[in-house]
C-alpha cells in the first residue's frame, strides 16, 4: 500500500511544487523556521500526493491504456487503491493546511484554498479541468507556481 501511493505521488516531480514554495519562503522572509521546513515537507510529499494520487483515481480507465505509467509517471492504481489514496490525500494534507492557515495571512488563505481547489477538480468530477483546453493548461500552472505564492 505505501509502494502505491508512494508511486502515484510522483517522486521525480516533488520538487516541481517543494522548491517554488522554499525559494518564495527563503526570498521574503530571509529565514530558516518553522514555517519554512513544514511548508516545504508539504509542497514535498502531501500535496504531490493530492495532486497526482487524485489523478491516478479519476484517469484509472486512461491510465490503463498508457504505457508510461508504472514508474516515474505514476502508477495504474488498483481499484481497491482509489479510496485508500482519497484518503490519504486528504488526510496527509490536513495537519499542514491547518498549521499554514494558522501561521499565515488571510490572502494565504486565499491562495492555499484555490491551490488545492486546482489540485482536487483539475482530475475529479464535476468539474475535470482537465478536459477543458484552456482551463486544462491554466490550471496545470497552478499547480507549480502557486506554491511560490
Amino acid at each position: 500500500m505505501i509502494r502505491e501511493l508512494f508511486v502515484s505521488s510522483r517522486p521525480v516531480s516533488w520538487i516541481n511544487t517543494a522548491y517554488p514554495f522554499a525559494a518564495a519562503y527563503l526570498l521574503t522572509t530571509r529565514q530558516v523556521d518553522a514555517t519554512f521546513v513544514i511548508g516545504t515537507l508539504f509542497f514535498l510529499i502531501p500535496y504531490n500526493l493530492a495532486m497526482y494520487g487524485i489523478n491516478d483515481v479519476f484517469d484509472y480507465e486512461s491510465d490503463l491504456r498508457n504505457p508510461r505509467k508504472g514508474g516515474a509517471h505514476g502508477a495504474v492504481l488498483d481499484r481497491r487503491m482509489h479510496p485508500i489514496t482519497l484518503w490519504a490525500a486528504g488526510l496527509s494534507c490536513a495537519p499542514f493546511v491547518v498549521y499554514l492557515a494558522i501561521v499565515g495571512s488571510p490572502l494565504s488563505w486565499v491562495i492555499l484554498t484555490l491551490s488545492l481547489f486546482f489540485v482536487v477538480f483539475y482530475s475529479a468530477p464535476p468539474l475535470r479541468l482537465k478536459e477543458r483546453p484552456f482551463a486544462d493548461s491554466i490550471t496545470s500552472s497552478i499547480h507549480f507556481f502557486s506554491p511560490a505564492v
